[in-house]
């Protein structure tokens, strides 16, 4: 996924930096359960993503203000990447993968 804040093309990568970033941040596990962890997820992403990069939290938030789908895109682009390495393969009690578009 590829985004372009403040002039620099930023292409995201899911990374253990991406999640150290977060965790420094909020100060526990990224554990998705409303859309601050999201947001504050995307960011930890960016920063990651992009070594050296000048945002600050308050010019990130003001951008996704102006770019609302954003969100939508990364969460879709975030689910693919969990759901490719396992991260959200739910299993049924005989131990196989449950389909979540069958659900």
């Amino acid at each position: 996924m590829k985004l372009n804040i403040k002039g620099n093309e930023i292409t995201l990568k899911y990374s253990f930096r991406s999640m150290m970033i977060y965790e420094k941040i909020v100060g526990e596990s990224f554990q998705p359960t409303g859309v601050t962890e999201v947001i504050v997820y995307l960011y930890s992403t960016i920063l990651a993503s992009k070594k050296g990069i000048d945002l600050s939290f308050d010019d990130f938030v003001d951008w996704l203000d102006d770019n609302p789908n954003a969100i939508n895109e990364f969460n879709e682009w975030l689910l693919s990447i969990m759901d490719k390495n396992g991260y959200i393969n739910q299993r049924n009690e005989n131990g196989e993968v449950i389909d979540p578009k069958k659900v």
